[in-house]
């Protein structure tokens, strides 16, 4: 009798998993949909539209040619990158709220990547930062960030993601090349310090 009791709260423990598993998967699609035509809808605006051909949007549309480009943003362009930010900050909150609830191990990985962007965005928007070396870090950060989220394991992060990710880091890596020709006089450098852009003036 105590052997059946017991047998019977095992399988009621792994239906209750069962189901948990179940809602969480459910929860991830809904976040992951709603996160999506969250991008959607800043990426359609004309704001997006203005800056979208020259920074880096990490979709599978970019070219090298964005990872050389020598020049900061325009004012038009850096009013536009302020007001697109604030639809961002939107965008990421449905990601940390799920996380929070479901996936707690991944909030520090998006919380280090969400800093690095902040990082990037406050330099463009203050035009200290040519378009190509901030594309080139935006690369490197996206690249941080699946490597935070696999844990190590390279199968981890899969998909149309790890395959855009390869194919931009294989471009980083043509543009490092071409950037090595190119005039120095008045570069800006930056290197990822943890999470924060450590930048010199080259003269």
């Amino acid at each position: 009798m105590r052997a059946a009791f017991i047998s019977v709260v095992v399988a009621a423990l792994h239906a209750l998993a069962g189901c948990a598993e179940i809602a969480a998967q459910d929860a991830a699609k809904e976040a992951h949909a709603n996160f999506a035509k969250c991008v959607a809808a800043y990426r359609a605006t004309p704001e997006n539209q203005l800056i979208a051909a020259r920074l880096w949007m990490g979709d599978g549309t970019d070219s090298a040619a964005k990872l050389v480009d020598p020049n900061p943003l325009t004012p038009a362009e850096r009013n536009a990158l302020v007001q697109q930010h604030s639809l961002a900050l939107q965008c990421r909150q449905i990601i940390t709220a799920h996380d929070d609830k479901y996936a707690p191990w991944r909030v520090a990985a998006f919380e280090d990547y969400f800093q690095r962007s902040n990082e990037i965005f406050d330099k463009l928007a203050s035009g200290e930062l040519p378009v190509g070396l901030a594309n080139r870090l935006s690369v490197e950060s996206n690249g941080k960030l699946q490597a935070d989220l696999s844990g190590g394991r390279p199968d981890a992060v899969y998909g149309e993601e790890a395959k855009q990710q390869r194919a931009a880091e294989a471009m980083l890596l043509a543009s490092t090349q071409m950037a090595a020709y190119m005039p120095k006089a008045n570069a800006t450098n930056c290197a990822w310090l943890d999470n924060t852009l450590n930048c010199t003036r080259l003269r």
